[in-house]
């Protein structure tokens, strides 16, 4: 399409649109046919009482790219995929016309489950930016840190020896160059910087709320459970056992916990920080900064066990252990770990595991 007729095209929408100051903009065009087209349109809206403002927008050497209409760059995360897998899109406009949008899967390790890209108009693009912004009141996931997101989730993907959307590199040079290393939402940090972050007492509502007690187990927990069941052994009746009491022998059963530890600052805080963005954007701005805190909390920790709210984490993990074992027909019970788990498995969309 050739930008005249992309112009005449645009003439025809501002007319519908009664978009006077546009059309007036174009009036005196260098080329003659959009200019003739836009005298007409604008003796038209006269003619229906439109009021002509004295001065329009300054299109007078208006090009298709100056004419078109898109949001920009524009990103999103969700978590409603699957539990404890993000969900990002990007959508970048194209140099021409429409943009391209990318939609992938990211497990908790990091490693990209799935991937797709689709075409948008501008119109469909610049809906889509209105209704995202409209959704999270005017908050936005930072473009950049997604598009790296998904670069880097691709060369993990590769380097580990996993199989890699084959789609992604068709698009490569669109998303363009990974980062060398994993990107960190320091765009999220600024947003929170005047926030006062949301008492541990909450947080693990807050992981409830966030679905974390239907994340898969993001670690071995065999040896945890035998540490746990041992630390629960000296207790005659289950039921008398306090809230408080529970959290106390779980944190004695999780304290030098080989696999634990290693786990808190990699899958876990990994998907601590995407929940934090996700919490950012619903406006739970609070919870949206604790949760953030305990990710980098337990990167910075030699021993990550003992970061202030990691119980709650371990709880939600039992419980996940629990759910995965009455999904299985068997009976929940502290002495028992998910041994017919692959180490390391995350459920994904396309898992045949239950």
């Amino acid at each position: 399409m050739s930008d005249t007729q992309a112009l005449l095209d645009e003439i025809k929408k501002m007319q519908k649109a009664q978009d006077a100051a546009g059309l007036l903009g174009l009036e005196n065009h260098g080329d003659k046919k959009v200019k003739k087209a836009a005298r007409k349109a604008i003796h038209v809206l006269r003619s229906k009482g439109v009021e002509i403002p004295e001065q329009g927008r300054s299109w007078n050497q208006a090009s298709l790219q100056d004419m078109r209409q898109v949001a920009g760059p524009i990103a999103m995360l969700d978590m409603s995929a699957s539990p404890g897998v993000t969900r990002m899109t990007l959508s970048l406009p194209n140099d021409d016309q429409g943009a391209a949008l990318f939609v992938t899967l990211l497990d908790p390790n990091q490693r990209m489950l799935d991937f797709a890209a689709y075409f948008q108009t501008d119109g469909q693009q610049k809906r889509t930016g209105r209704d995202w912004k409209r959704d999270a009141d005017g908050r936005a996931v930072d473009t950049e840190w997604v598009r790296q997101r998904i670069l880097w989730a691709r060369e993990y993907t590769f380097n580990g020896g996993f199989e890699v959307p084959k789609s992604i590199d068709d698009h490569l040079p669109t998303l363009g160059q990974a980062p060398s290393e994993r990107p960190d939402p320091a765009w999220l940090d600024a947003a929170l910087a005047e926030v006062e972050a949301a008492p541990t007492s909450e947080l693990s509502d807050a992981l409830v709320a966030a679905n974390v007690h239907g994340w898969p187990l993001l670690f071995d927990a065999n040896s945890l459970f035998e540490s746990l069941n041992e630390a629960m052994g000296d207790i005659e009746d289950p039921d008398s056992v306090t809230a408080e009491q529970r959290l106390e022998r779980i944190s004695q059963a999780a304290a030098g916990n080989e696999a634990l530890r290693e786990a808190l600052p990699g899958p876990f805080a990994n998907t601590l920080d995407d929940v934090a963005v996700v919490f950012y954007l619903d406006g739970s701005l609070a919870q949206a900064k604790r949760i953030r805190q305990l990710a980098v909390d337990l990167r910075a920790s030699e021993t990550p066990e003992t970061v202030d709210g990691v119980v709650h984490l371990v709880q939600l993990q039992i419980t996940a252990a629990a759910m995965q074992q009455l999904r299985q027909g068997g009976l929940p019970g502290m002495d028992a770990s998910p041994a017919d788990e692959e180490e390391g498995h995350v459920h994904g969309p396309d898992c045949d595991h239950d």
